[in-house]
């Protein structure tokens, strides 16, 4: 063996001239490797005016005198670079750094300083001891992060990256207390941005959804004093032009405006403080149109809706569309939720069917999962968005009323009374009457009668009474037509006006 296996110095040969000549060169490659320090690392060209005794690094593409001896060790001694191939676990000082770098058998790599990188560590813990799941894991009382400016070579600027891998994956920063869930912010489930809250760490409740597609924000659990839209009409039960008393109520037959018995029909009552007192089934049409416009969608195709009633005396069974629920019993707004179907494109029915007797006030139907705080609309509004399905065109009260438009008899048996409706219909309506008589006077009770304003006297009749429609009737107006199988008193062109009993109506329904 000429060289020792580590530091590859030379050995004495037996019996070996110029001896001094190699324990010379041992010594100087003593000198060189033991207590490494080198002026700079990754010298690709050697300096121009080297100390004897500089010591280098040689990095990657050097040119030169540093020619094909990247990763060595360089020594300038006796006026020529010597070179020095590492073997691992060699460590050298870096006076340029003041920092340390250990060789791995391939490559110089920062040792004992603050390194230049960290790669692809399996876990880090940095005051704790982080594990399978949290692999990292940090126990301080504060952390700084901070932008690099430009001045030091960066832009100024600072964002916080995270990214998940999937659409239905959680990317979120979840805040606890005692290692238990209270809010929790992020991409949670989809890519719409949320905010939700928990008060014990398992049921979560959105508090903020921004619609990734749209940037359109919701509040599922509503704005302190904002309530959400009802998207049931009458909900009070406060419009009734069809003078229902309360009582029974027929399967399909309607009392209260917009409201019908369900199947089976019902029992229901109204109290003065609002109070519905219900047994049997009640139910209401949501049209889907004006409802989902509401909701800004073309229908409540998948849609989550919440029902909700004021101080149910029992539980409350529900349907809405094909979901069935029950709104259970207590003090306060209590609610349900249903999603439903993908299919679910047209009108749904909405139904309350209790098992016995419940009473409950303010009925709620809103859209998302919870439900928000009661509104009244204000009556003469809900009376017009009443109308739209159906609308008396005069009511009378203790003594005869006037029907709203003028009418004239136009030829010996017929009256045609044209009427503008003050509100829209939603389709061309039927017309509906309390099924009256003829009085050749002033009417009472379920009668009408004509007065012949041209002659100043009332309009008697001869044979039998039939009400229609001239034409049929449109959204805006209609034309009635008094018909006598004999004739009318009278001067043919004769204008007048149509009088009602206190008990008679005239009305027109669209009802879905």
């Amino acid at each position: 063996m000429s060289s020792t296996p580590h530091l590859a110095l030379p050995l004495l040969a037996a019996a070996q001239a110029q001896k001094h000549v190699t324990h010379n060169e041992a010594l100087a490659s003593l000198d060189a490797l033991v207590q490494l320090a080198v002026r700079e690392r990754d010298r690709s060209v050697a300096p121009a005016s080297p100390a004897e005794g500089d010591r280098f690094l040689v990095g990657a593409g050097a040119t030169g005198a540093f020619a094909d001896q990247e990763g060595h060790v360089a020594l300038f001694d006796l006026g020529s670079w010597r070179f020095f191939a590492p073997n691992p676990g060699w460590l050298a000082y870096v006076e340029a750094e003041d920092l340390f770098v250990v060789f791995d058998g391939s490559e110089w790599k920062p040792s004992g300083a603050v390194p230049d990188e960290i790669n692809n560590l399996e876990r880090l813990g940095i005051g704790t001891a982080a594990d399978g799941v949290n692999r990292l894991s940090v126990k301080l009382n504060a952390a700084l992060f901070t932008a690099l400016g430009t001045d030091e070579g960066g832009t100024g600027h600072l964002r916080f990256v995270l990214n998940k891998s999937t659409e239905t994956g959680v990317l979120s920063q979840l805040y606890q207390r005692a290692y238990s869930g209270r809010a929790e912010t992020g991409l949670i489930g989809n890519d719409d941005f949320g905010i939700r809250v928990s008060a014990d760490g398992s049921q979560w409740r959105d508090a903020l959804l921004v619609d990734h597609r749209t940037g359109v924000a919701s509040f599922p659990c509503g704005l302190a004093n904002v309530p959400g839209s009802n998207l049931l009409i009458n909900a009070a039960f406060l419009v009734n032009q069809r003078k229902f008393p309360g009582g029974a109520l027929s399967a399909g037959l309607y009392g209260f405006d917009r409201w019908k018995g369900g199947p089976g029909g019902c029992t229901l009552g109204l109290a003065a403080d609002g109070t519905i007192t219900l047994s049997g089934a009640l139910e209401q049409v949501i049209e889907a149109g004006p409802a989902a416009a509401q909701i800004g969608a073309a229908s409540f195709a998948g849609a989550t809706l919440t029902l909700s009633v004021e101080d149910p005396s029992e539980p409350l069974p529900i349907f809405i569309g094909s979901k069935a629920a029950t709104i259970p019993a207590g003090a306060g707004r209590r609610s349900v939720s249903v999603t439903l179907d993908g299919v679910e494109t047209g009108n749904i029915t909405v139904r309350l069917q209790p098992s016995g007797t419940c009473s409950f006030r303010r009925v709620k139907l809103e859209v998302g999962a919870y439900a928000t705080p009661w509104a009244g609309t204000v009556l003469e509004v809900e009376e017009f968005r009443c109308r739209r399905y159906y609308q008396r065109l005069a009511v009378s009260g203790g003594t005869a009323g006037i029907l709203g438009a003028l009418g004239q008899r136009v030829g010996a048996n017929n009256i045609d009374l044209p009427c503008t409706l003050p509100v829209p219909m939603r389709a061309d309506p039927v017309l509906v009457t309390s099924g009256f008589s003829w009085s050749n006077g002033t009417p009472a009770g379920n009668q009408v009668g004509f007065y012949n304003n041209s002659g100043a006297s009332w309009s008697s009749l001869s044979g039998a009474l039939t009400v229609t429609a001239v034409t049929p009737a449109s959204p805006t107006c209609i034309v009635l037509r008094f018909q006598a199988s004999a004739t009318f008193t009278g001067v043919t062109g004769a204008i007048g006006n149509l009088y009602l009993g206190n008990q008679a109506f005239i009305a027109l329904q669209a009802e879905l």
